[in-house]
């Protein structure tokens, strides 16, 4: 039985597929969205976050590394973490008297998170909800995910992806027997565009998009809004053109770009790369809803 690196499972979540879910973040993804909330999904491996007003500088973490990664930093009066010789191997945590250092991402069998998951049953029963699988992207350790999504079908558990679509057909098509609902994303309609932005071409996520459309799948686009960056008006008349050959797409969520998830780069001691952006205001969010707008396909802001 396969493991994967679980960064999070939260309960009780209500956007991400119908009724009550749990929704469960496997660590690793190809893509590196400039504006990815989950910086800590990506690496494909525990990462050590570091607290630094939390930090006294007692240097105790750099002792406890059996890797010598930790140094410090006398300037600053702090401690620099070089992720690249990192293992994520947790050591520094309990080693820190306060707690200015925690691991995020943790190796959980098939059996293990079905534990976990089955805790919920009670409110998958009443509300018509089940397991989200997301990331992260789930695809990337699909082998972990399809032996979840079979048990979860064995428990009569309904299931959901969130993914971006960035994985050979081969291996979307062997998970699809076991998912009931797809959410998937549509990033950016140029490829050049959105490699620039997301670190790979759409191409693939596309092409996936239309197999899964043929495929009678219960399926939804769902478009972060990236001010500057995809909301133009050429993109989103792009979009719409994709969509409008589609013939099996009901809904379409448009998921307003925010900065929650800056933080997580400062505790990861990465930087930002878009900076401060402005945020849409509900008029130029709705305008972008109404182009969108198609007979028989909902267009839903939010997710």
């Amino acid at each position: 039985m396969s493991s994967g690196i679980i960064c999070e499972i939260e309960r009780y979540a209500i956007s991400d597929g119908p009724g009550i879910r749990t929704l469960v973040f496997i660590k690793g993804c190809p893509l590196r969205c400039k504006w990815c909330s989950n910086p800590e999904t990506q690496r494909p491996l525990p990462e050590i976050y570091y607290h630094e007003d939390a930090c006294t500088f007692c240097r105790r973490c750099i002792k406890a590394c059996p890797c010598g990664a930790i140094k410090a930093d006398d300037v600053r009066h702090k401690v620099v973490t070089d992720r690249d010789i990192c293992k994520g191997c947790g050591r520094c945590v309990p080693a820190c008297p306060a707690r200015a250092r925690s691991i995020v991402g943790v190796f959980k069998t098939v059996q293990e998170l079905m534990e976990e998951i089955k805790k919920d049953l009670t409110f998958y029963e009443s509300s018509g909800g089940g397991v989200t699988l997301s990331g992260g992207e789930m695809l990337f350790s699909h082998d972990f995910a399809l032996e979840v999504l079979k048990a979860c079908k064995e428990e009569y558990i309904d299931t959901a992806i969130e993914t971006s679509g960035y994985a050979s057909w081969d291996v979307l098509e062997k998970l699809l027997p076991y998912v009931d609902h797809v959410l998937i994303d549509i990033k950016h309609m140029d490829p050049i565009s959105h490699k620039q932005w997301t670190g790979v071409s759409n191409d693939l996520i596309l092409d996936n998009i239309k197999k899964i459309d043929a495929k009678g799948k219960d399926y939804v686009l769902r478009v972060p809004l990236i001010p500057g960056i995809n909301d133009g008006e050429e993109n989103i008349k792009r979009l719409k053109s994709f969509t409008e050959e589609l013939n099996n797409l009901h809904e379409i969520h448009l998921l307003p770009y925010h900065a929650l998830g800056r933080i997580k780069y400062t505790y990861l001691e990465r930087a930002y790369e878009l900076g401060e952006l402005k945020k849409h205001t509900k008029d130029e969010i709705n305008k972008i809803a109404s182009m969108l707008h198609m007979k028989e396909v909902k267009v839903i802001i939010g997710g």
